[in-house]
């Protein structure tokens, strides 16, 4: 029996041979189509390292799993593993992101790089039979402070606030 790594919504994971468990700081609010076994939030991100570069992250989680221990993990994820094989089914390690889309990483392929250190056991993303789906992209004023915009777009004309003319 293997272990793997996937996305909640690989529709792979609607055949009944896979033992699912998410790996997430939460679960997903859409419905699945199939039932999430367990949740390990020990092998989850703290919720401030979702907005670091990759090799921030990296450091930042394999601190996290470090911090944890080696001998636990490896114990935790074993367990994971003989409940699945007592039922006859791989383990799944699951969270959000496409890592098909080449732009895009996630935690579960660096815990997967962490247990192949650790272990010498190789754990791969489980296949997806259908394509991955390209982000739309943002407007590029999307993610920019509204001041920064309003500076660019003065045209001599001066916005006011209902609120802010109390004294005039």
């Amino acid at each position: 029996m293997a272990i793997w790594v996937s996305r909640y919504s690989n529709k792979e994971l609607l055949n009944d041979k896979y033992y699912p468990v998410g790996i997430s700081i939460g679960q997903p609010k859409f419905p699945l189509g199939y039932k999430l076994r367990e949740q390990c939030y020990s092998l989850a991100p703290k919720g401030h390292m979702l907005n670091m570069d990759l090799e921030s992250f990296k450091s930042a989680y394999y601190d996290k799993l470090e911090g944890i221990g080696t001998e636990k993990i490896i114990s935790m994820v074993n367990r994971l593993n003989e409940r699945a094989q007592s039922e006859g089914k791989d383990l799944v390690l699951l969270c959000y992101e496409d890592v098909r889309v080449p732009e895009y990483w996630c935690h579960r392929t660096i815990f997967a790089e962490w247990w192949a250190e650790n272990t010498g056991e190789e754990i791969r993303e489980l296949p997806n039979p259908t394509p991955p789906k390209e982000k739309k992209k943002e407007k590029a004023d999307s993610k920019r402070p509204a001041k920064e915009v309003a500076k660019e777009e003065d045209n001599g004309y001066q916005q006011m606030s209902l609120f802010g003319m109390a004294g005039f």
